[in-house]
């Protein structure tokens, strides 16, 4: 029955509403506070947004929301230790903590024994806007665990669990704290984005039932490959009307340790333009659809008559090369693989905002916080946005830092490394691979596309020193592995 679901969902609502609440002020407190959607899409580099002005695909429901409010320009993710680069994102905003400090239960499921999978210990941010009197709810992708819905969620629908799959009838299934999870199901003529913007739709729908506010996270599967979006928003971009970006190259500039990862065998070696103009097109006609249902959700929030209380949070796990550098996928810490959307709509919000300060997507945890009124955990690592989405002139952290390893199958050996640092004009990357060590500095304020190295330039060195420097003194702080000091960084001669 079509309405079932909400109906076991409403009985669990109200349980929970009067375990919840334990006085007549306490519930006044609660429902004052403001809901929280966050929306989340999947392999969505900064700039394929309309608002960017950088690229040429069509968001104009995410440009609403730009429009609505504060959009980051430098939102980053840390980076990963493997090729699967969701995994331990999604693991990272869920605890504001770095991968150096998450356990490989959440970051790397399918490296540890079954029995260990999900398994973790820190609280994460749906956790404790539940703790504190939320309804939670959720559909989409969830990357890191089954426990990780079952604490953190009172509900769910057409949840996926995995890090990829088909777009057309992927297999989900429905979560409830009364009835557990249901069996997995399909619809198989529905796209992902449709499916999942179904059940936010039905949520809000069913909101008015609620006596207290609500969290709603929508992380999609879209633009993430197969790239196979409805026939209508691929017709939308013929691929002979793309252009190729200012970094499009037919080969890395040297060489790399991952460019046999199934990412990068999506499309021939050399590049080929026409090829990655197709694979752009496809790209971009993902992110419209997308586009679509998150316009859609917003619709159906605005006549849910919450729209004025609500906290709208939308960003991306991490970016995407398609074609840029030489390279299709994300296993690296260029701009187009670590710069990641970010946007924040709702009271108290400046609208039509936009901010340059340093940031990682895991901020968003204490910033949740901060905008909610609730303590962040000792646990969260990373620091709140919210005086820079304030202040324009907060310009908060000097300084990122960003990495990306592959290890071989003892985990005793990197085949492949790269660490980085920016600060608000330059980017040093240190990349390392069969022995041998190659510098990139990059001036961002002059262009973010990193096609011009100015590494081999003698009034560089000055620069690449300091910053190679503060680079080490934070590697040490984490303890990451990598000695720049060292000969092939304290390892000995890597190999594929």
């Amino acid at each position: 029955m079509k309405y079932l679901f909400y109906k076991i969902l409403t009985v669990v609502i109200l349980i929970l509403s009067v375990s919840c609440v334990n006085n007549h002020k306490k519930s006044i407190e609660k429902n004052n506070k403001p809901n929280i959607l966050f929306l989340l899409t999947d392999d969505h580099r900064f700039s394929a947004m309309g608002s960017t002005g950088l690229e040429n695909v069509k968001t104009p429901n995410i440009d609403k929301l730009a429009e609505a409010g504060t959009r980051f320009n430098n939102a980053y993710i840390l980076g990963a230790q493997h090729g699967a680069v969701c995994s331990p994102s999604r693991a990272m905003l869920m605890t504001g903590k770095s991968f150096w400090n998450l356990p490989e239960t959440i970051t790397a499921m399918w490296s540890v024994p079954n029995q260990d999978r999900g398994k973790y210990q820190d609280i994460t941010f749906p956790e404790v806007l539940r703790k504190n009197g939320y309804m939670n709810f959720t559909t989409g992708k969830h990357h890191n665990g089954e426990l990780m819905v079952e604490n953190g969620f009172e509900a769910g629908k057409a949840i996926f669990s995995g890090g990829m799959a088909t777009h057309f009838g992927i297999g989900v299934r429905d979560y409830t704290t009364k009835t557990g999870w249901s069996k997995k199901y399909a619809k198989k003529e529905t796209y992902s984005s449709e499916l999942f913007a179904d059940a936010a739709i039905e949520f809000l729908q069913h909101s008015d039932t609620l006596q207290r506010p609500f969290m709603m996270y929508v992380p999609f599967t879209a633009p993430h490959d197969p790239r196979t979006a409805p026939e209508e928003y691929h017709q939308q971009y013929p691929a002979e009307n793309v252009t190729l970006p200012p970094n499009f190259m037919e080969n890395h500039p040297f060489p790399k340790g991952e460019m046999l990862i199934r990412d990068e065998m999506l499309a021939a070696y050399p590049r080929d333009p026409q090829e990655i103009k197709k694979h752009i097109a496809d790209y971009y006609a993902m992110i419209t659809a997308t586009d679509h249902h998150i316009g859609r959700i917003i619709e159906a929030l605005k006549a849910s008559g919450k729209m004025e209380n609500t906290i709208i949070v939308f960003s991306g796990d991490n970016g995407l090369a398609v074609g840029q550098h030489g390279l299709m996928g994300k296993q690296d810490v260029y701009e187009h693989s670590v710069g990641v959307p970010l946007i924040f709509v709702g009271p108290g919000i400046p609208k039509n905002k936009k901010r340059d300060a340093l940031v990682y997507l895991h901020d968003v945890f204490p910033t949740i916080c901060e905008m909610t009124g609730l303590e962040i955990p000792e646990t969260v690592e990373t620091q709140s946005m919210l005086a820079q989405i304030k202040d324009a002139a907060n310009k908060g952290r000097e300084r990122l830092f960003f990495t990306y390893t592959t290890w071989r199958q003892d985990k005793k050996e990197p085949r492949w490394m790269q660490r980085s640092i920016r600060d608000a004009t330059w980017k040093l990357t240190l990349n390392m691979y069969e022995g041998k060590e190659t510098v990139q500095l990059f001036n961002l304020k002059e262009s973010r596309w990193e096609t011009n190295n100015q590494a081999s330039k003698a009034e560089m060195r000055p620069k690449i020193d300091s910053m190679r420097l503060k680079l080490m003194e934070h590697s040490l702080k984490v303890n990451d592995s990598a000695r720049y000091d060292l000969p092939n960084w304290g390892f000995p001669k890597f190999k594929r």
